[in-house]
C-alpha cells in the first residue's frame, strides 16, 4: 500500500465512522473491477493517478448523497457508461466557437466521472496532463465549463470532507477561496435524519 492509498483510505475511514454514528445504514457503491480502470488508461494512453484507483478500490463507499453538492458516488461501472453519454452528447453538438472563435468548452475522453447528483451534473477527475491532473471539478451539464477545482486531488477532496464532518467546519474553503462558485458548507442534520450540505455564511 503506498502513502496515497493509505491516505485515501484513512480519510474514507474517518468519513465512514462518522456516518455510522450519526445516518442510518445506506447502499453501498459496488467495488471496481480493476480491469475497467486498466481498459481506461489503455484508451487514455497514460497511466491514472494511484489515488484513483485507491478510490476505486474503497469497500464500503456510501452511494447516497454525502458529498458536497448532494452528489452521490458512482461505481465504476456506471461512471463509465455516464462518461460515454456525455461524450456523445459532446459529439451530437459537434465542434462550436464562441464569439471571439475560441472552442467551446466541451465534455473530454480525459473527464471521468466520480458522483452525480439528481439533477444531471457530476464530480469528474482531470485526467489530462498539466498541473490539474487528479484535480476533481463539478461538470454542470448546462454551462460545460469546468473552472476552479474543488479539490486538487481525490485524496484532497476525503480529507476535506472527513474534517468537516468530525469538527463542523465548511468543506471547500480552498475552493472558495480560489475564486471558486460553489460556497464553502457545512453538514447538517436534516428533518429526516439524513446528512445535508448547507452554504456556511447561512
Amino acid at each position: 500500500m503506498t502513502s496515497t492509498d493509505d491516505d485515501v483510505r484513512t480519510s474514507w475511514s474517518r468519513i465512514d465512522t462518522w456516518c455510522g454514528s450519526h445516518l442510518r445504514g445506506t447502499p453501498v457503491r459496488a467495488v471496481s473491477d480493476p480491469a475497467l480502470l486498466r481498459a481506461v488508461e489503455t484508451e487514455l494512453g497514460e497511466a491514472i493517478p494511484a489515488e484513483v484507483h485507491a478510490w476505486w478500490a474503497l469497500e464500503g463507499v456510501g452511494a447516497d448523497f454525502w458529498l458536497p453538492g448532494s452528489f452521490a458516488p458512482v461505481d465504476l461501472a456506471e461512471a463509465l457508461e455516464t462518461r460515454e453519454i456525455w461524450l456523445e452528447v459532446a459529439e451530437e453538438e459537434g465542434p462550436s466557437f464562441d464569439a471571439d472563435g475560441a472552442p467551446e468548452p466541451r465534455f473530454l475522453p480525459s473527464f471521468l466521472p466520480i458522483a452525480t447528483d439528481p439533477g444531471g451534473d457530476g464530480l469528474v477527475v482531470d485526467l489530462r496532463p498539466g498541473d490539474s491532473r487528479g484535480a476533481v471539478h463539478l461538470w454542470d451539464h448546462e454551462t460545460w465549463v469546468l473552472g476552479v477545482p474543488l479539490w486538487s486531488s481525490v485524496a484532497a477532496m476525503l480529507r476535506d470532507i472527513a474534517t468537516a464532518l468530525e469538527s463542523g467546519t465548511p468543506a471547500l474553503l480552498r475552493h472558495a477561496a480560489l475564486g471558486g462558485t460553489e460556497k464553502a458548507c457545512v453538514a447538517r442534520m436534516d428533518d429526516a435524519g439524513e446528512l445535508a450540505w448547507e452554504a456556511a455564511d447561512r
